[in-house]
């Protein structure tokens, strides 16, 4: 599925879905093409036609799948699907979940099925000219739903079944900073110090005072959420979702430009009315070094990668590569005020 027109692609997965659908035997994916953005994982939309009892039937179905060089990010594909999974049934609006395959017999990789939600993800649609009120009614929504996401019972919903529970408040932080801090140092490929030091400052400053464990989602920002006319309507890229501090949260959705929908103090007062909790600007500032750790712990293995395969590579990943690293430990530098 390397080639968006890659006809033996989708002839495999028309195979595939016929297996899945029923009363779809006459199933055809009549289109599969590529998502252009995101990198942390192929992201693939296949228009499937098939004859139901009341005539034609069409569907669109998301298809996800690791790059053919392997995961950027220490948790495996099934990990995602198992958090879509897990938030069908709550008030969190995601994609359903359908299939997880693991074989590579389909497609060459295991990969995911959801449904598709319709409408647009793109944010220059939110910034053109007499779309402010737009944008500030979107953003009152992204803290509201942040707000959804940080009351959420975990526990009923079975995230305990797949992920760490922090114990005390300490490890809100540090079982998610083991998890990356390990990431890095198995693919390191050369010194770095800046790093080492980023991870020792979050090793010795991790909050100690956490009022509330919840499900955080983990990768927040423009670009991650589906609006449809003037309503967000779906949230994607659970891939580094985990329970832990609800600031992270804040700390990526404000690295990844959300205050510019509405501004950061408008922001912060919607999701604390309707949460009840407090916004904590220092430990947003902690997170937001633990984002810069994290990007350059995710895009520094790509370097090796490159090479390894002679330049053969997804073009996604010589951006992550080739960028990411440097600019995140000038960044996280930046924050520790070197």
């Amino acid at each position: 599925m390397s080639d968006p027109q890659n006809a033996m692609g989708a002839e495999r997965l028309g195979s595939y879905l016929r297996t899945k659908v029923d009363g779809a035997s006459d199933l055809v994916v009549e289109k599969l093409h590529r998502n252009i953005g995101g990198m942390s994982r192929e992201t693939w939309f296949a228009d499937a036609t098939w004859s139901g009892p009341k005539g034609k039937e069409t569907k669109t179905f998301t298809i996800r799948l690791d790059h053919p060089e392997g995961s950027v990010i220490p948790t495996p594909l099934e990990f995602e699907f198992k958090v879509y999974a897990a938030l069908a049934d709550t008030d969190v609006p995601v994609a359903r979940a359908l299939w997880f395959e693991p074989s590579t017999e389909w497609l060459g990789r295991s990969f995911y099925v959801r449904e598709t939600i319709e409408g647009s993800s793109a944010p220059k649609a939110l910034f053109g000219k007499g779309q402010e009120e737009l944008r500030r009614s979107i953003g009152r929504q992204f803290a509201r739903l942040l707000a959804r996401i940080h009351l959420l019972d975990w526990e009923k919903a079975g995230f305990p079944a797949f992920m760490p529970v922090p114990t005390n408040p300490e490890d809100a932080a540090r079982l998610e900073l083991a998890r990356w801090r390990k990431n890095f140092e198995d693919h390191r490929i050369e010194a770095r110090p800046v790093a080492t030091e980023l991870y020792s400052w979050l090793n010795r400053n991790a909050p100690q005072d956490v009022p509330r464990v919840s499900l955080v989602w983990g990768d927040v920002g423009l670009g991650n959420f589906i609006f449809r006319g003037e309503s967000v309507v779906g949230l994607t890229d659970w891939e580094q979702a985990h329970l832990g501090d609800p600031m992270k949260d804040w700390a990526s959705a404000l690295y990844r430009g959300v205050d510019n929908l509405l501004p950061r103090e408008e922001l912060f007062a919607e999701w604390e009315k309707e949460s009840g909790l407090k916004i904590d600007r220092d430990r947003i500032h902690y997170y937001g070094v633990f984002i810069d750790a994290q990007y350059v712990s995710i895009s520094h293995p790509m370097i090796r990668r490159i090479v390894e395969l002679d330049g053969k590579i997804d073009i996604s990943l010589v951006r992550l590569g080739m960028g990411f690293p440097f600019h995140c430990q000038h960044h996280g530098l930046e924050m520790l005020g070197v």
